[in-house]
């Protein structure tokens, strides 16, 4: 009977210690896992972020072509703007009234579309400046 008490308590301790094995097994397994979710997941974050910057230079970089593009354009209507003065300079000097009402329609179409390229230039200039506020105020912590 003594020795049926010592077997069981036997076969109890090496059941115990085969579980906490395992246990201790499992845990380390479960920490692992874990780790390397984090470890992923911040890999993922990081490259959401770069993506992120890189979406925002490319738009910055279209914004600034725009940009670029307008003031070109207006310096273009400048220069035509100069050619009218002199074509209405000649007017004054005694050109025909036809002369005259041309360079009144074309410097009205003219003026008009000045104001147009002066306000799409404004904002260009103000989506550029939000953009680039929106990316220095995501400043990411991850720099690659």
């Amino acid at each position: 009977m003594q020795e049926s008490q010592d077997q069981a308590t036997d076969e109890y301790a090496r059941a115990l210690g085969d579980a906490q094995t395992r246990l201790a097994q499992k845990e380390a397994e479960l920490r692992k896992a874990a780790e390397n979710h984090a470890s992923e997941a911040e890999q993922l974050r990081c490259r959401v972020e770069q993506e992120s910057r890189d979406t925002h230079q490319v738009e910055a970089n279209a914004l600034r072509e725009q940009l670029a593009q307008l003031e070109k354009s207006v310096e273009q209507e400048k220069a035509q703007n100069q050619e009218l003065q002199a074509v209405q300079e000649k007017a004054l000097r005694g050109e025909s009234e036809k002369h005259g009402q041309q360079l009144k329609e074309l410097r009205d179409q003219l003026e008009k579309s000045v104001e147009q390229e002066k306000a799409q230039n404004q904002e260009l200039q103000t989506e550029q400046e939000k953009l680039l506020a929106q990316r220095e105020a995501s400043a990411p912590s991850c720099r690659r």
